[in-house]
């Protein structure tokens, strides 16, 4: 069948790492354990004849991908698609009587970022939740109070509230905590200079003898800043991937199991990251310690959407909540 010559397609080419089975999961969503995996299969070989192993494709090879037609359909899915009356593709019924319509290459490299971001969203928000969540842990009002601190203490020690002995030790102390806290991240935080480099008073220059201690305090601020909306970002992508898989997914009950497994991770998400943030304010912690709150939160995150999918899937199978809230048509 000249399959090539009836359907939408564009090219794309073989990147280090792709199978012909992932390319199948990522553009069509099926797994070899599927039933409509060998449809998809047997639609890529018919588009591609040039593939003589399907085991064997290389990095560099030049491969075409288009949507499936009804004939490279399991009888499951045209079911599917015709209980809930939507088309399939821009594709004749029998082949050989349409014209080739090649995607630009802009949109076929947009289409496969989305169609990527849908299948594998959790490679990018997990990783980069912990990241964010480590960052706002370390650097959250209970370490960064300790800079402005000394700035406190040098102010008392000038006003003659205390001695300069007793002003260099609780200074000493306090930058010796935040040293400790932020471990092996301290250059990088710091602009490749140590702690007590850093906060330090100001000799002469025209500036104020805290300059250095208020630009350092400021300096973290904003990097807990960019790590707390980085957090709210990627917690935005996982939505958002979310919506696309409600969107391309034909199955009424696993429209809504993918619905209530977002719902409670996200709400989950949310509660603890607040409350944690709460804890935060008046308590320093080292940066392990960040880092294991960091993973346990987004753990608790992720599989609390896992427990609300399998509690659905128990109880609630008979309610349409996506129906009922519109969500299918927000997620369009």
């Amino acid at each position: 069948m000249d399959t090539k010559s009836n359907t939408l397609y564009y090219d794309y080419t073989v990147k280090p790492g792709d199978t012909l089975s992932g390319i199948v999961h990522t553009m069509y969503g099926h797994l070899p354990s599927d039933l409509q995996y060998m449809k998809s299969l047997e639609f890529l070989l018919s588009l591609n004849p040039q593939i003589k192993n399907p085991d064997r494709v290389f990095p560099g090879d030049q491969i075409h991908l288009g949507v499936i037609p009804q004939a490279f359909r399991s009888p499951v899915e045209i079911s599917a698609l015709s209980h809930n009356n939507e088309a399939t593709s821009p594709i004749p019924k029998r082949p050989g009587n349409a014209t080739t319509q090649k995607v630009p290459q802009h949109d076929a490299d947009y289409y496969w970022a989305l169609a990527w971001l849908e299948h594998n969203s959790n490679y990018l928000v997990a990783p980069g939740s912990v990241a964010a969540r480590a960052t706002s842990n370390l650097l959250s009002p209970g370490n960064t109070t300790l800079i402005s601190k000394v700035s406190d203490l040098y102010a008392q020690y000038k006003s003659g509230k205390m001695t300069k002995g007793e002003y260099d030790y609780r200074r000493k102390v306090a930058l010796d905590q935040l040293k400790k806290n932020v471990g092996p991240m301290e250059k990088l935080l710091l602009g490749n200079k140590t702690t007590h480099e850093s906060i330090r008073i100001a000799r002469g220059g025209g500036v104020p003898a805290t300059a250095h201690i208020d630009k350092n305090f400021h300096r973290l601020s904003r990097i807990a800043s960019l790590g707390k909306y980085g957090g709210i970002a990627l917690a935005g992508v996982g939505v958002t991937a979310s919506c696309m898989q409600i969107a391309n997914t034909r199955d009424r009950h696993e429209k809504n199991e993918i619905f209530v497994e977002t719902l409670a991770s996200t709400v989950v998400g949310t509660g603890t990251g607040v409350a944690l943030g709460a804890f935060l304010i008046s308590n320093p912690i080292g940066w392990g310690t960040a880092l294991v709150l960091a993973v346990g939160t987004t753990a608790l995150s992720y599989y609390s959407g896992k427990f609300g999918r399998y509690i659905y899937d128990r109880n609630g199978r008979k309610v349409d909540i996506v129906t009922g809230m519109g969500i299918d048509k927000l997620c369009r």
